[in-house]
């Protein structure tokens, strides 16, 4: 990041897509228009259901970005800092689907990848939400809409095949609405409080997440049905669905406030010899599976959120069960609302550590291994 970008991303909260990454995005667009045309043929459900995944993800990073992505080649508009980033994770997920999708076409149950592919945790961004966000998200909920909308119609006819599909999609298409009507009141100028913008940013979550189930489910109805189950249902299913434990990424369980705060602060080297020494050592069990699933589950039904990150290596978010939640169950623990918690990984093999607390301490410098 050159000095004037980094200056302008502090003062601002926005950032300028840089060319390289629009030049990758629209690269991967293609790809997966290409893996669209490729498949027009294929009747294995699964296989389509991933393709459409890859498609939906693009569809809502595409979206997102707006402008930004649009004026490729021109001057193009910035977008804030929260925009950019989550855009990047969807389009970060879109060849490992790609890959699946192929396996499946040519070897039933192939994949690697548990359908169905859920939208995961939302990524922690400023208060209020901007503007400019919230009507990011609101063009990526209209295209999903428009996507799906029809093939929705038409499935109306076919009995109970698709009812979980269609539930779903009423499900999204009013969490959508709601949305709609918060972000017209924002953009017609009305003052409104902070638990407003996130009340809109919230349901567009919302409705993205079951969009996203809708167009997979057109495809292959059934994971639909086995994603409405309980969670609490088959334990070994639910831990084999992806996660970010599976990325290839040292900073993969990182707070994105961490990282943040690492590079500013000049320790970026330390840091990533760090985690790379970390990982190498780690031993990823069910306990941090089990934990990192549940933990995206509940940031995206919203019932809890990021609340710092802790000061050890590999640098975890700290999550806080919110004020309008009762309580949550992780790890087979009771977290009660307004309390936080965190997974303390191991170091050198050893096991994690999962602490609670009504609240921690703040302000403890970061630890790194020749802190020790």
């Amino acid at each position: 990041m050159g000095l004037f970008s980094w200056i302008r991303e502090s003062m601002t909260g926005e950032k300028v897509c840089p060319i390289e990454h629009l030049e990758s995005y629209r690269r991967l667009g293609e790809q997966v228009y290409d893996l669209h045309v490729e498949m027009a043929d294929c009747d294995r459900g699964r296989a389509l259901a991933y393709m459409q995944a890859a498609r939906s993800l693009q569809t809502m990073a595409d979206a997102l970005l707006g402008d930004a992505l649009s004026g490729f080649g021109g001057q193009a508009k910035p977008v804030p800092v929260i925009t950019h980033d989550q855009a990047d994770v969807w389009y970060g997920k879109i060849p490992d689907l790609m890959i699946a999708a192929r396996q499946e076409a040519a070897f039933e149950r192939a994949a690697r990848i548990e359908l169905p592919i859920r939208l995961g945790p939302q990524l922690e961004g400023p208060s209020p939400c901007p503007v400019a966000h919230l009507t990011g998200l609101r063009r990526a909920a209209e295209r999903m809409d428009e996507m799906t909308k029809a093939a929705v119609d038409a499935a109306r006819s076919q009995g109970d095949r698709f009812k979980s599909v269609i539930l779903s999609y009423e499900a999204a298409r009013t969490r959508k609405q709601a949305g709609d009507a918060i972000v017209g009141s924002i953009s017609s100028g009305r003052r409104v409080s902070e638990e407003t913008h996130e009340d809109a940013e919230k349901q567009y979550w919302l409705a993205l997440s079951d969009y996203l189930l809708v167009a997979q489910g057109l495809k292959a109805p059934e994971v639909i049905q086995l994603d409405l189950l309980p969670a609490s249902g088959d334990r070994s299913a639910r831990l084999r669905r992806l996660c970010k434990l599976d990325s290839d990424d040292i900073w993969k369980v990182t707070s994105s406030t961490a990282k943040r705060e690492i590079q500013r602060a000049g320790e970026w080297r330390q840091a990533v010899e760090d985690l790379q020494e970390h990982w190498s050592a780690c031993l990823i069990t069910e306990v941090e599976r089990e934990y990192e699933i549940t933990v995206e589950e509940l940031l995206e039904r919203n019932l809890i959120e990021e609340n710092g990150y802790w000061y050890c290596c590999p640098f975890p978010s700290v999550y806080r069960v919110r004020n309008s939640t009762a309580s949550v169950q992780v790890l087979g623990r009771t977290i009660p609302r307004g309390h936080v918690f965190v997974l303390e990984y191991g170091d050198d093999g050893a096991p994690s550590n999962f602490i609670t607390a009504a609240s921690f301490n703040s302000g403890a410098d970061r630890k790194y291994c020749e802190d020790e």
